[in-house]
Formats: structure tokens, sequence, C-alpha cells
């Protein structure tokens, strides 16, 4: 199997076929690098293709005062709204606050300010009436409801996204193998030497970025790393129907933000944040975390969600940076673990967003360099 790799030698073999993987390969492939990447899936199928298919800032990543990360993925924001616009679509995000919010109202509009500023679109926030909101709302409830604000970001679809950026780096002449396990990895001073099922392959660029999975991938072959990561679960609901007519960001009786999403005839919910201390392939979902969903939902809406209104539940894992804050507070910034043996080069690609592949590959690509 695969023999017309025997023996062959690439600048660059890449662990990993989800978002980051391939804006690295398509970076590094259009500067003329031949590169290659392994993928024991297929393309996008971790995170990459689980997420709330979203292309933001992180609003609320400016109450924990990530400035420069909100700053980064806004920018990228821009980047990916003029570059696709038909898959990423800016859009209004609406934020209703109730009686008994865990944010006081001047919190959540200096925040939403600070945001607005940060944007690279003319779009502003601005407070929206109650008449208006509920006219457009009809499936949210009215009462104990205070203010209502209304910001834009933008939404996507990310299985879409990342297939796109996956077939430009194809293009420009990456090899993508899926379904494809490596057994061995040898690291010797002059070379960095894979076994692919039956087949050798060299290089003496590797670039571990297997998401969720990079830990794994460093203990199975003994590789350096800097960092460890947190295992992140988290499910989304596809209720069988349209609830809302745009996106709404709503808080939890703990004070998380979750969102309900309209999503064509449908309505994606999500996210839970489970922390997971198994194998990623042994992650499932939990029936606790449905019910948890469905809860909150109900706070907010006129009608009564059950299990019967669930046309799907799909789960995705988050690789954080490990650290000792609590698992809301976790910074979602990504770090580029570079690491140098003999003449060959080992970077690990740690965290990460969706929304901030592009800042991540050209990063990637300038430290590679």
């Amino acid at each position: 199997m695969l023999l017309y790799l025997m023996d062959k030698k690439y600048d660059t073999v890449i662990i990993g076929a989800g978002i980051n993987g391939v804006a690295i390969a398509r970076a590094l492939a259009l500067s003329g690098k031949k590169v290659l990447i392994v993928e024991k899936s297929h393309i996008a199928a971790g995170a990459s293709s689980n997420s709330s298919r979203l292309i933001h800032g992180g609003l609320r990543y400016l109450e924990n005062f990530e400035f420069s990360l909100v700053k980064e993925a806004l920018l990228d924001q821009k980047y990916l709204l003029k570059t696709y616009p038909g898959l990423v679509k800016q859009c209004p995000f609406y934020l209703p606050i109730y009686k008994g919010s865990k944010r006081p109202f001047w919190v959540i509009g200096l925040g939403l300010w600070l945001y607005g500023l940060l944007a690279y679109h003319k779009e502003k926030p601005t407070e929206v009436s109650k008449i208006e909101f509920l006219k457009q709302f009809e499936a949210i409830k009215k009462k104990n409801l205070r203010k209502i604000y209304k910001y834009f970001d933008a939404k996507t679809d990310d299985n879409l996204l990342t297939h796109t950026i996956a077939e430009e780096a194809r293009n420009a002449g990456t090899e993508i193998l899926e379904y494809t396990q490596i057994t061995r990895i040898d690291v010797s001073k002059t070379l960095i030497t894979l076994q692919i099922n039956n087949d050798v392959v060299q290089t003496n660029i590797l670039i571990n970025s297997a998401g969720a999975w990079i830990d794994e991938v460093n203990t199975t072959f003994n590789l350096p790393s800097s960092y460890t990561i947190e295992k992140l679960s988290g499910i989304h609901l596809i209720i069988n129907r349209a609830l809302v007519p745009q996106p709404l960001i709503l808080e939890t009786s703990t004070k998380r933000i979750f969102f309900i999403i309209p999503d064509k005839d449908a309505t994606i919910i999500g996210t839970t944040e489970r922390s997971e201390d198994m194998q990623v392939d042994d992650i499932v979902i939990n029936n606790e975390d449905i019910e948890y969903l469905l809860n909150q939902s109900n706070a907010y809406l006129n009608i009564v969600l059950t299990n019967d209104d669930i046309q799907e539940v799909y789960i995705g894992t988050r690789p954080i940076i490990k650290s000792k804050k609590n698992l809301s507070k976790m910074s979602r910034e990504y770090k580029l673990d570079l690491h140098r043996i003999g003449q060959n080069k080992i970077l690990n690609v740690y965290g990460g967003k969706l929304t901030t592949f592009h800042s991540l590959s050209k990063k990637a690509f300038k430290i590679l360099d």
C-alpha cells in the first residue's frame, strides 16, 4: 500500500489535516516547499468540523483581558470575509439581558463597545428595543427581559472551510494522505524518518498539528514538547427547525456563554465544556450534557425543547493549553512550540481556534523559514 511514497523525501511532513494543518501546508506549498500531510481519519475529522461554525473575535475573551487574541481573531475575520465571501458571512448577533444576569449592564456595554472598537468592519454595537427584538424573536421569552444589544460577527460552514483550504493546499502541490497511520518516527541528527504503513518517508521538518490528539502523538513517538493540553469536549444540538432568525448569545445559570444559531431550516445550540482524561477516540456524547443544553435553552424559550426535537448531536474536542485556571478562563491562545534536533525541526501546534488559522499558519511559516 502507498508504494509510490517509498523512500520519498519531503521538505515538511505534517501530522493532522484539521484547519491548522492544512493552512500551514498551504502556506509552505505556496512558497515552493514539498509538503505531505498524514491524517489517520479524514480531513476536518476533529474539532475543525464540530465547532459552533463561527468566525468571531471572541467577545467573552475580553473578560479575561485577552486583547491580543481578540484583535488577531478580528483581523483574521476581516481577511476571511474578504477572501471567502460566499463561505464566511457577516451577520448580526443579539445579546438579550434578563433580570438576574450574572454580568452587570455596564460591563456588557463596555465589552461590546471595546469589541466594536477592535473590529475591522464598520458595524457598531447598538441597543435594540424590546418591541423590535420580540417581533423578530417570537420564540424568546419576554418575562424579565431588561435590555437587548446587537453586534456583528460572522458564520461559516467549518467543514467546507477546512476542505476549501485543504484543496488550495493540494492545488499548490501538497500531498494529503487520509486514513493513513504513522507507525514509527525515528529522529537522528540529520533526518526524521517516518514509517507509514509499509513505506518510509523522510524529512527535516515535522509538524505535529494533531489538535486534541497532540499529546498522544508526542507520547507515542517520544517527540519533544514544552506544553500539554486540556481536552475540552463540547457538544452541539441540532434542533429540527428554525427557532430564531439570527444568532443569539446567552448566559447560562453558571455564567457561561452559549449560542442559539439558525442554520437553514434547523437550529444549532451549543456548546458544553467538559474536561476529559481519556483518549480522544474514546470520548463520547454524554446524556448529561444534552440535558444541560436543553435546560439552559428552555430557560429562554417560550416552547419546551425535548429529546424528540433533536435532529442530531455532534461532539468536538478542543485542545486548550493546560493551566491552573478553571475551564472557562483557560486561554484560547495558541502556542507554536519549536524544537531543533541537529538539522531537524519539530514544531508542535498547541491550541488555536477556527477563526485564527490564517494568522497561525503565517506565524508557523515564519518560524520554519
